[in-house]
């Protein structure tokens, strides 16, 4: 399985079971989301670190306030597989509250090749 944190605990990345769990769950929310203790807890890496080690692979990052949403340095990998219907299986059990930054670690020889299969 390629899920790297139980997305349905604390463990993956807040402070308190009763993350997620509010209507007013966010940024800046005190309910122990992923926000607010991902970085305190030292699950936030280097992106260039993680792709390094996961070259050719679909990567899910759960991505910690101040980065960029879109072009983030750092974040969290939650995920990471060679099949990317797996990577979007386990991203779509990430509580609503977070940003995610999905992608296809390889070549663009290699994503044409699966664009062209999944077509």
């Amino acid at each position: 399985m390629p899920v790297m944190i139980n997305l349905t605990t604390a463990e993956h990345g807040g402070t308190s079971m009763q993350c997620g769990t509010h209507e007013g769950c966010g940024v800046n929310c005190t309910c122990g989301c992923p926000y607010t203790g991902m970085v305190e807890k030292g699950r936030v890496e280097p992106i260039a670190a993680v792709e390094a080690r996961y070259p050719g692979e679909w990567l899910g990052f759960v991505i910690p306030p101040g980065e960029d949403e879109f072009a983030p340095e750092q974040g969290m990998l939650v995920v990471h597989s060679t099949d990317d219907a797996e990577v979007w299986d386990a991203l779509s059990r990430v509580t609503h509250n977070q940003v995610v930054h999905v992608y296809f670690n390889g070549s663009l020889e290699s994503y044409m090749a699966w664009a062209d299969q999944e077509a």
